[in-house]
């Protein structure tokens, strides 16, 4: 399959282009360690602060190859302090471990983290 982002107007897909759904609002629950994303379509989205740092899309964590990913593990008690927009495409997220650098695209947030 092929795949390609155009972050600022969506996805193609083997050729079918998918728009980019953005958020219409995002709620932080520290207390129970959770992020919930509502989508202008009605999707409801929820995200577990530790599947969110595990999955940081930065190049530190993911590297430029795949042979440089790291293992990020242990992050079950990581909670999010920030969350700030970029542009019309993405989240940055900021945990408590003090990593910040991941921008979570709306385009992953909706169809590639769990």
């Amino acid at each position: 399959s092929s795949i390609q982002y155009d972050y600022a107007q969506g996805i193609h897909i083997n050729g079918e282009f998918m728009p980019i759904l953005t958020p219409t609002a995002i709620r932080n629950f520290n207390a129970d360690a959770r992020l919930e994303i509502d989508w202008e379509d009605g999707h409801h989205s929820c995200y577990t602060h530790e599947d969110l740092r595990v999955q940081c899309p930065c190049a530190d964590c993911r590297g430029h190859t795949p042979d440089q990913a790291k293992i990020i593990n242990a992050k079950e008690d990581v909670r999010v302090t920030h969350i700030e927009l970029v542009g019309n495409y993405a989240v940055r997220i900021e945990f408590d471990d003090g990593h910040n650098t991941g921008l979570y695209t709306f385009t992953q947030l909706r169809n590639e983290i769990s």
